[in-house]
């Protein structure tokens, strides 16, 4: 989002780590509850809150999922954030009540989405098409990077199973996990529709847009083992899109 929220006026002087590294305490906060939130709609759709709940044990899958997950957000977010203050912009991770409703709406009809929050940035470079598209790009572009390294410790944990089982399933589960799960974000939030980021990606550079959606649906597709993913717990459950 590009507009300057009347919620927001914040000094960016720096004078404390957290002031140099652009960032403040609310906003590590809304940044963390975002991550624990969409970490419950993981475990959900996975079939792992049921095991919790119901059967009372924790699944050995559980830490790596939140790992993972933990990394595709803050990363995806914090590539926007500071791409948009590179090109001199104020920016700002802001939790939105609009998309964790629709996020709870999405897990109560059965297609589940992560739309927590977004970035808020404004400032002149909100007027250049060119700053805006790279700035949209930035968050597709984190994920297609994950998507990369996911691929190569699949294929690592692959290469491990035999000689060190142990050690091979655990970087086969966090790359296969990790290629699923940054596929899926980077090619929803490329999708040229509304506030996502591929509308602002493809008005600014449609080559761009085609490049970044057509590597991660080749990383996509040799990391294939992605797919049981999509169907996993009770009645099975699909891992859609997150919004950020």
């Amino acid at each position: 989002m590009d507009e300057k929220p009347d919620w927001l006026e914040k000094d960016f002087t720096r004078k404390t780590i957290l002031d140099r590294a652009h960032l403040s305490v609310q906003e590590i906060s809304e940044l963390g509850i975002g991550w624990i939130i969409s970490s419950f709609v993981i475990l959900y759709i996975t079939g792992n809150l049921y095991i919790i709940v119901l059967e009372g044990r924790i699944p050995d899958t559980l830490l790596i999922y939140l790992f993972v997950l933990g990394i595709a957000f803050f990363t995806h977010e914090l590539f926007h954030k500071f791409i948009a203050i590179k090109f001199g912009a104020k920016a700002y991770f802001r939790l939105s009540r609009q998309g964790l409703f629709l996020t709870l709406i999405s897990v109560i009809i059965g297609f589940p989405i992560l739309a927590t929050g977004a970035v808020f940035w404004w400032g002149e470079a909100t007027a250049s098409p060119g700053i805006r598209g790279r700035v949209s790009a930035a968050g597709p572009l984190s994920n297609l990077i994950l998507a990369g390294i996911s691929l190569i410790i699949q294929g690592i944990g692959w290469m491990l199973l035999i000689d060190i089982p142990d050690i091979g399933l655990i970087l086969y589960i966090i790359g296969s996990f990790g290629v699923w799960l940054n596929v899926f974000l980077g090619v929803f939030n490329l999708l040229p529709l509304g506030v996502l980021d591929g509308a602002k990606v493809l008005a600014w550079d449609p080559k761009i847009w085609i490049s970044l959606m057509g590597s991660l649906l080749v990383i996509g597709f040799f990391g294939g083992d992605f797919i049981p993913f999509l169907y996993q717990g009770q009645g099975g459950g699909f891992l859609g899109p997150y919004q950020g």
